[in-house]
C-alpha cells in the first residue's frame, strides 16, 4: 500500500472515531437499547436467543450483559464505543475488499465516503446497531478468508459466517453468497461446511426460538419486492453521492436522484459485463448477498422499513460499492498516470462527505439529541417518583414526548439499582431544556397520580383567608393556611404550592381549569379540565416525592378563588 494511502486512511478512520464518539457522547439510549438492558435479564437461553424482530441476535445481547456486568449503565458511551469499533472493523474490511479489486485510490475514496455516511446516521449513532456492523464485518471477513482458498481460510470463514449470523439475519445473506462461491469455485464437497453450518446454525434457532418471530411476509409484500430492491438500489447510490437530504423522517431524501442513477448505473453495469471477456465469478457472489438482502427485506417491508430507511444506506452502500469493484475488477487508477481520473474522483468524494456530514449534523441536531434529553428528563422523573409511582407505569409517547424509550417503571428502577442510572439528577432537570422539563412535569403527573378529588359540602378548612391580588413573584400557599386570589378576569397569578398539594374552592364563577407545572417554565404542562363549581372545593392531593421543588398552581376562572395549603401550619 502506499504511504500517503495509508497515512489518509488513518486519519480518516481517526476522524470518524472522534467525530462519531464525540456526538455519541450526547446521546442516551434509544428505542431497542432498552430492551436489551431490562427485559433480557439473566442468562437463560431464551434471553440470548429470543428473537428480536424477525432477527436473531445472540452475540448482541452477550455484548449488552458483559457492558452491564462491567461498565453498568450510566452511561451509553461504552456501548457506542463497541458499536463505532465494529463500524470501523467494517469499513476497514471494505477497504482491503474494495483494494483487491480496484487498487489504493479508488478504494481510500469510497471508503472515505462510508466512514462518514451520514444518510445512514441510525446506524452510526445508534449503538444497537452493532448488529448490522457486527454481520457486515464478519461476513466481509468470511469472503475475504475465502479468497485464501486453502483449509485454514475455509475454516477462518464458517466460523465467521456463524458470529455474522449470530449478530443478524443479515448474516443469512453472506452466508448465501458463501455458498455460491463455493459451488462456482470447485472442490464443492470438501467446501459445503462452509456456508452449511451457518445455515444450520440459524435453522436451529429458527426451529428452537425463531418461528415464533415477527414477520410482514405477504402476497402483497412479494409482489412489490422488485420495485423495492430497485428503490433500494438508487438510495444507495444517492446517498454514495451525497444526494440524500435531512427531513425526511428517518429516511433518506433524494429518491428521484437516485432513480436516475440507478438506471444509468444498471445500463453501465450490463455495457461493462457486455465488454468483459468472462465475467468472474465473484461477482456472482456479491450479487448474491446484496440481492438476498434486498429481496428477503422487501418480503418483510412495512413503514419504518422502506428502502430509503436511514438503517439501510450503510449496508447498501457498501453493496453497491462492491458490486461496482467487481464489474471495474483489474482496472487500477494509479496517480502517476490517472492524476486526472483520480481527481474527478476525490473531488466527488469530498462533496458527498460535505453533504454527508452536514445530514449527519441535522439528524443528530434534530433526531437523537433532543430525544435523548426527553429520555433523560423522563427517567429522571421516574426516579423522582420511585416511592409512589406503580410497577406498571409506562412511558408510552403519549407520557414521555417521545416513542424512542417505552419502558415500565418497574424495569427500568430495578435495573437502574443494579447498574446505574443515565437519567437527569433533580439538579440537572432543573437546568435542562425547556423540552425536557415539560416532558418531566408529564411523568411526573402521571407516575404520581396527581388529580382533583371532590370534597363534600363544609369540608373546606375553616382558616384565615389572606388575599392577594395582582401577579406576585413569590406568592406562596403555606400548610395550614389559606389564600384568596383574584383573577385578571381570566387566570389567577402563579401560586406556590407546599409538597403535600392544596385544596381549590371556586368563588362566584367556576374555575374551568387547574394549571399546575414544577420543572417546567411554560407553557403548562397540565391542564385539568375540570371544572370547579361556584362555592365548591376539590383537594388537589400530592403523593410525597424524592424532591423537594414545589409544584406551582394557576387557575382559569373569571372571578376569584382560594387555595388552601394541606397540612398542619
Amino acid at each position: 500500500m502506499d504511504t500517503p494511502v495509508l497515512l489518509l486512511l488513518i486519519w480518516l478512520f481517526g476522524a470518524s472515531a472522534c467525530l462519531l464518539l464525540y456526538l455519541g457522547s450526547k446521546l442516551t439510549f434509544l428505542l431497542d437499547d432498552w430492551e436489551f438492558l431490562l427485559y433480557r435479564r439473566g442468562f437463560s437461553a431464551d434471553a440470548v436467543l429470543d428473537p428480536h424482530g424477525e432477527h436473531i441476535v445472540a452475540l448482541p445481547v452477550l455484548i449488552y450483559k458483559a457492558l452491564l456486568a462491567t461498565v453498568g449503565m450510566g452511561s451509553a458511551l461504552p456501548y457506542r464505543v463497541v458499536s463505532t469499533a465494529l463500524f470501523l472493523l467494517s469499513a476497514a474490511l471494505l477497504f482491503v475488499y474494495l483494494r483487491r479489486r480496484v487498487g489504493d485510490w479508488p478504494a481510500l475514496a469510497a471508503t472515505a465516503v462510508v466512514l462518514f455516511l451520514g444518510a445512514a446516521w441510525e446506524d452510526l449513532l445508534w449503538s444497537f446497531q452493532m448488529t448490522y456492523f457486527g454481520s457486515v464485518a464478519a461476513g466481509l471477513g468470511a469472503l475475504l478468508a475465502l479468497e485464501r482458498e486453502d483449509r485454514r481460510g475455509e475454516a477462518v470463514a464458517c466460523a465467521l459466517l456463524v458470529a455474522s449470523v449470530l449478530f443478524s439475519s443479515l448474516g443469512l445473506s453472506f452466508a448465501i453468497g458463501a455458498a455460491v462461491h463455493v459451488l462456482l469455485l470447485g472442490e464443492r464437497r470438501r467446501r459445503l461446511y462452509v456456508f452449511l453450518v451457518p445455515l444450520a446454525v440459524y435453522a436451529l434457532w429458527w426451529l428452537g426460538w425463531g418461528h415464533t418471530a415477527e414477520s410482514s411476509l405477504s402476497i402483497t409484500n412479494v409482489a412489490k419486492t422488485p420495485l423495492f430492491v430497485l428503490d433500494s438500489v438508487a438510495a444507495a447510490l444517492a446517498s454514495l453521492f451525497g444526494l440524500a437530504t435531512p427531513g425526511v423522517a428517518t429516511g433518506a431524501g433524494g429518491l428521484g436522484w437516485g432513480r436516475s442513477l440507478a438506471v444509468a448505473a444498471i445500463l453501465l453495469g450490463l455495457w461493462r459485463a457486455y465488454r468483459l471477456e468472462r465475467i468472474d465469478s465473484r461477482l456472482w457472489v456479491v450479487l448474491a448477498v446484496a440481492g438476498s438482502f434486498w429481496i428477503l427485506a422487501g418480503f418483510n417491508q412495512i413503514p419504518g422499513r422502506d428502502p430509503i430507511s436511514s438503517r439501510y444506506q450503510y449496508v447498501g452502500v457498501a453493496f453497491v460499492l462492491m458490486v461496482g469493484a467487481e464489474l471495474q475488477r483489474g482496472v487500477r487508477l494509479d496517480w502517476r498516470t490517472s492524476r486526472g481520473t483520480l481527481a474527478v474522483v476525490a473531488i466527488i468524494a469530498a462533496a458527498s462527505i460535505g453533504s454527508n456530514v452536514y445530514y449527519l449534523s441535522q439528524a443528530f441536531s434534530n433526531g437523537y439529541h433532543p430525544i435523548s434529553r426527553l429520555e433523560k428528563a423522563s427517567l429522571g422523573a421516574l426516579e423522582i417518583a420511585r416511592d409512589t409511582v406503580e410497577p406498571g407505569f409506562l412511558l408510552s409517547e403519549d407520557v414521555a414526548g417521545t416513542g424512542y424509550v417505552h419502558v415500565d417503571a418497574g424495569s427500568y428502577l430495578s435495573a437502574r439499582d443494579e447498574f446505574g442510572s443515565p437519567a437527569y439528577d433533580p439538579a440537572e432537570l432543573a437546568e435542562a431544556t425547556s423540552s425536557a422539563r415539560f416532558t418531566a412535569d408529564k411523568v411526573l403527573f402521571g407516575a404520581l397520580r396527581i388529580g382533583l378529588a371532590p370534597l363534600p359540602p363544609g369540608a373546606v378548612p375553616a382558616l384565615p383567608r389572606r388575599r392577594v391580588a395582582g401577579d406576585p413573584p413569590r406568592a406562596s400557599v403555606q400548610p395550614g393556611t389559606c389564600l384568596r386570589v383574584s383573577s385578571d378576569g381570566a387566570v389567577t397569578p402563579l401560586l406556590t404550592l407546599p409538597r403535600t398539594g392544596a385544596v381549590i374552592e371556586a368563588g362566584g364563577t367556576p374555575v374551568k381549569k387547574v394549571k399546575l407545572l414544577r420543572f417546567a417554565s411554560g407553557p403548562f404542562p397540565i391542564e385539568l379540565a375540570e371544572p370547579i363549581a361556584p362555592r365548591q372545593a376539590k383537594e388537589l392531593a400530592i403523593p410525597p416525592d424524592r424532591s423537594r421543588r414545589p409544584w406551582r398552581l394557576q387557575l382559569e376562572t373569571a372571578a376569584e378563588a382560594t387555595v388552601c395549603g394541606n397540612g398542619p401550619a
